[in-house]
């Protein structure tokens, strides 16, 4: 009876052990925790050495093998637990025990353990339960995959399902945005064409926005067109002439700060292109203070420009259709916009045409009276080329045939009258010399040729005042003998004022390329004058050729003069 009491309380404690390992089992969600946990027990209720379970795929092969040893220093083989899940260890063998793990008639494994001894029944029959238990937690696992890969597949199936109707939505969409878009091309082509045709139709500004708006509003559907102009003040006001308005309407609208620093509403819309739709009960904050300024019911502004140049913006009032304005609408008035902005520009520049027109006519008929001066000049030139010739080198002459007609006379020679004579000759020859350089520089002719007679005129200066002047010489290349002689007598000119009127001690000649032309300037710092009396005074015909001689040269001529403080001669003329 003792011995039958013992075994009794074994059964019980081993039932209540596997009913612990049952209950912490069928909290596992996981096969691989399941099986370790599975294992682990295996080992404590048979008292075995070692454990082994696998889990079969749907084809019935074990995929899953897993094997755990009592012996934590000793790790078992997986090559044999391979071998007993197999069969080729015979389960009949008492040191073994397996069981296949079933669940509802279906097969998902097997478990088992191993050890020296051989299993008694009550072993065996822990395994069993235990091995029940297991199936049940690894079955539950499995469906608990299968399931989450259907909820997976069902939730994928959706989310395939709604792009698929959003892709069917967005191609609906874009079909009918491109009809709109169509639409829209074509107004715009009306637009530009009723803008070609109003611009064409020689109106003024006023009647050309009056009519340009006339027709955007019937392309866009509004009530009212009206251009805003941004003023040199900051300030943006409504302009004349708009459609469906009146002056008391445009009178009465108020001018409102527009800036490139600015962020308000109208200041994005003319200079960072922001396109503003509107419409009462819109929602947006600035909606009800726009459209009750304006007195419409909704609004489209789009900037107004010609290229870079913001001129303000082109807004519509009104829509005459329930839905109100749309995009389209606002990318036809933003292409009347630029068309329009074109088409000021282009009225501006005919203003500015038929004005410069009007101001060559006055040049040519300055340049006809230039070119009389200069026919006078010319003559009066040549009248001082005559008198200098009779005044200088002509009275010498006489005088030195005076000199020699006294010498005639005198039974012996005079030296004193004879080396004055000689004299007078010399001076005679140089005179001549002068004048002949003068009248055409011999060295003109030469590829150098401006440079050496420059110079040489700077030698004859030298000569007659003892002047060393300083000189800056950069000339270009390759120029015409006409401009290298126009060059020469504007130098040669300011220098034969110096020699007679300056008295000055020091002079300065520049010379040099620039702009694409010759740039020229003569200073001295001699006696100078009031340039606005000179001008004035006859017998200077000097001054006038200098400037006469630049103006017809295509370029321009500068004088500064003041008494005492010297003179400076500037001049410069195109080489084309």
């Amino acid at each position: 009876m003792e011995t039958a009491d013992q075994q009794e309380v074994g059964v019980r404690e081993a039932l209540e052990e596997v009913q612990a390992a049952c209950r912490e089992l069928a909290r596992l969600k996981e096969v691989d925790q399941i099986a370790e946990l599975a294992m682990t027990h295996a080992l404590a209720l048979t008292k075995s050495s070692v454990a082994f379970m696998g889990v079969t795929d749907d084809a019935g092969s074990y995929e899953r093998v897993y094997s755990r040893s009592a012996d934590s220093s000793r790790t078992s083989p997986p090559d044999e637990a391979q071998r007993l899940i197999a069969g080729e260890i015979s389960s009949s063998n008492p040191a073994v025990s397996a069981r296949l793990l079933e669940a509802a008639g279906v097969n998902v494994g097997m478990i088992g353990v191993a050890r020296e001894l051989p299993y008694t029944q009550v072993h065996r029959n822990v395994l069993a339960i235990l091995a029940n238990q297991v199936a049940a937690s690894v079955q539950i696992a499995l469906m608990r995959g299968r399931r989450q890969e259907m909820v997976d597949t069902l939730i994928n199936l959706r989310s395939d399902l709604e792009r698929t109707e959003k892709d069917r939505l967005t191609s609906a969409e874009r079909a009918e945005s491109a009809v709109r878009v169509e639409r829209a091309h074509e107004l715009a082509v009306e637009a530009l064409l009723a803008i070609s045709v109003h611009a064409r139709s020689g109106y003024d500004l006023t009647e050309f926005y009056e009519r340009l708006g006339g027709s955007v509003a019937g392309l866009v559907g509004a009530a009212k067109v009206l251009f805003w102009q941004v003023n040199e003040s900051g300030t943006l006001s409504a302009v004349p002439g708009g459609y469906g308005v009146d002056d008391a309407y445009v009178t009465g609208l108020r001018t409102v700060k527009c800036g490139p620093d600015r962020d308000d509403l109208q200041s994005s819309v003319v200079y960072r292109d922001y396109i503003y739709i509107a419409a009462e009960g819109d929602g947006a904050p600035e909606t009800e203070t726009v459209l009750g300024a304006l007195g419409v019911r909704n609004a489209m502004c789009v900037p107004w420009r010609a290229g870079d140049q913001r001129l303000g913006l082109l807004a519509a009032y009104d829509a005459i259709r329930p839905e109100g304005f749309s995009r389209e609408d606002a990318w036809v008035l933003q292409n009347a916009g630029l068309a329009a902005g074109l088409v000021r520009q282009l009225k501006l520049a005919e203003a500015d045409l038929q004005e410069t027109v009007e101001r060559l006519q006055k040049i040519d008929a300055a340049r006809l009276m230039l070119l009389k001066t200069v026919s006078t000049a010319v003559d009066n030139e040549r009248k001082r080329f005559a008198n200098q010739l009779h005044d200088d080198a002509l009275q010498k002459l006489t005088a030195a045939e005076l000199q020699l007609e006294r010498l005639g006379d005198a039974a012996r020679p005079n030296a004193p009258i004879l080396r004055q004579a000689q004299n007078l000759l010399g001076q005679t020859e140089d005179a001549l010399r002068r004048l002949l350089f003068e009248v055409r520089p011999p060295a003109l002719d030469d590829p150098e040729g401006l440079t050496d007679s420059i110079r040489d005129r700077l030698a004859m200066f030298r000569s007659l005042t003892g002047i060393e002047a300083e000189l800056e010489l950069d000339l270009p290349e390759g120029l015409s003998y006409e401009f290298k002689s126009t060059v020469f007598r504007q130098l040669a000119e300011a220098l034969t004022n110096i020699e007679k009127h300056a008295g000055a001690t020091r002079v300065q000649v520049h010379v040099t390329a620039r702009d694409s032309g010759v740039h020229g300037v003569v200073v001295d710092n001699g006696k100078g004058f009031v340039v606005a009396e000179r001008n004035n005074l006859p017998g200077h015909l000097g001054l006038l050729a200098l400037k006469e001689r630049a103006l017809m040269a295509g370029g321009w001529y500068k004088i500064e003069s003041q008494p005492g403080l010297g003179t400076t001669i500037e001049f410069w003329m195109p080489t084309t």
